[in-house]
């Protein structure tokens, strides 16, 4: 690394202004090589004419009790810190390019939502340009959107993962099916879409080395923003950094030579760097307070999230207890008109029953009676047979008794009617 040409009088150390501070840095990125020296070294590229851009849509304040931001010597409200500069960089092939650098700083986190409508307001920006009409050749003024490149220096972590000190978001552009990287300038794709920078001071005393040693953009980045770095506060007085002198280099000079005249230029630098220690602190207040209830109001959420779940488990249940209830209603009533049908089967059955019972006892009555006249009948018939065995037992005695007196065969037939065979038989 290029260590800067110092007087070998000059003392190891240097103390600057903390530029942690908006003052301190606004007062640092009002001077025009300085910022070329910054932007260029973050953006990595090189920046051939820049210009600091007037804040044209300042961030309205609101009414409140909190703690307001003010100079101490003009009493006059200080923005949040934002800055936007118009920059004219020299690309690879020669040509050249307007782009915008929208830069924001914040020592406490901020709500995201005030970041994001800076950056839909700069996208509305446009240039006025000259192209050449194809067709007539004649010379006529558009207007072109320019490329953004919000860069966000922050004293906080937003990650955790990799804890690396600047993470940045590139444009590759994508053919889904044909998986190819579109590698020429696309104005309707590159216009709608931006690089992002993301600086995380926190993270400077995690980077090595030999992460940065091998690579000229690395190296010069980790030196400027190691002018930021929080852990070389002076003892007992957060507003100042004591900073080893070799470790800078040269590029940086102008860089250090302009945060050590803030305190020239500023006389009441330390007043306002005080005022924003008393923000900052109402701020981390405030976040405390809001850190507080939103713990309750998760705990509160978390607890509704649980009893949420456990109603609907009670309502799966009860629908469930409802469903099966349901069914067996539907079997008890199927079950009862099994049972009416049953039942109407029953009484019909009873009724043929009673009804053959009736023919039975009837058909007992005939039968009995009918017993009874066949008894007589037999009983008849009994004495009806004696009378004509007797009958014919007398009959036989007689053919007999006449057969034995000589009488002839055709007369016994004729007073007895036995045939001449039966005769013959005696």
């Amino acid at each position: 690394m290029e260590i800067s040409s110092q007087d070998s009088n000059y003392n190891e150390y240097i103390i600057i202004p903390n530029p942690i501070y908006d003052v301190v840095f606004r007062y640092l990125m009002s001077d025009h090589e300085s910022a070329l020296i910054v932007l260029s070294t973050l953006i990595n590229e090189k920046i051939t004419k820049l210009q600091l851009e007037p804040l044209t849509f300042p961030e309205k304040k609101e009414k409140s009790n909190s703690v307001q931001l003010q100079d101490p010597k003009t009493k006059d409200d200080i923005q949040l810190f934002h800055l936007d500069f118009t920059a004219t960089i020299e690309l690879a092939d020669g040509s050249e390019e307007l782009i915008m650098i929208e830069l924001q700083k914040a020592s406490e986190p901020e709500d995201i939502f005030r970041f994001k409508r800076y950056i839909s307001k700069n996208f509305q920006k446009k240039q006025e340009i000259e192209v050449t009409d194809l067709e007539t050749q004649a010379i006529k003024k558009v207007n072109r959107p320019i490329r953004l490149i919000p860069i966000f220096i922050l004293n906080f972590r937003i990650e955790n993962e990799i804890n690396d000190l600047l993470i940045k978001t590139n444009r590759f552009k994508t053919g889904l099916f044909k998986n190819e990287v579109l590698k020429k300038h696309n104005e309707f794709i590159d216009n709608l879409t931006y690089d992002l920078l993301v600086i995380q001071l926190p993270n400077l005393r995690n980077i090595k080395v030999e992460e940065y040693m091998n690579d000229e953009y690395k190296k010069r980045l980790y030196s400027l923003l190691k002018l930021f770095d929080q852990k070389e506060r002076v003892t007992g007085n957060d507003h100042r950094l004591r900073l080893i002198r070799k470790f800078f280099p040269g590029f940086l000079d102008r860089v250090i030579s302009r945060l050590q005249s803030a305190d020239i230029d500023n006389p009441d630098l330390e007043e306002k760097m005080l005022v924003e220690d008393e923000y900052l602190k109402a701020l981390i207040e405030r976040d405390n307070k809001i850190a507080f209830f939103k713990e309750k109001f998760e705990k509160a959420d978390e607890l509704l999230n649980t009893t949420k779940k456990q109603f609907k488990t009670t309502k799966r249940q009860l629908d469930t207890a409802k469903e099966e209830l349901d069914t067996a209603k539907e079997e008890l009533d199927t079950t009862k008109e099994e049972l009416d049908t049953t039942k109407e089967k029953l009484d019909t059955a009873k009724e043929e029953l009673d009804t053959t019972k009736e023919k039975l006892d009837t058909a007992k009555e005939q039968l009995d009676t009918t017993k009874e006249q066949l008894d007589q009948a037999l009983k008849l018939r009994q004495e009806k047979d004696k009378e004509l065995i007797e009958r014919d037992l007398l009959i036989l005695n007689l053919a007999k008794m006449l057969k034995e007196n000589g009488v002839s065969f055709e007369d016994i037939h004729r007073q007895t009617g036995l045939s001449i065979a039966e005769i013959q038989q005696l």
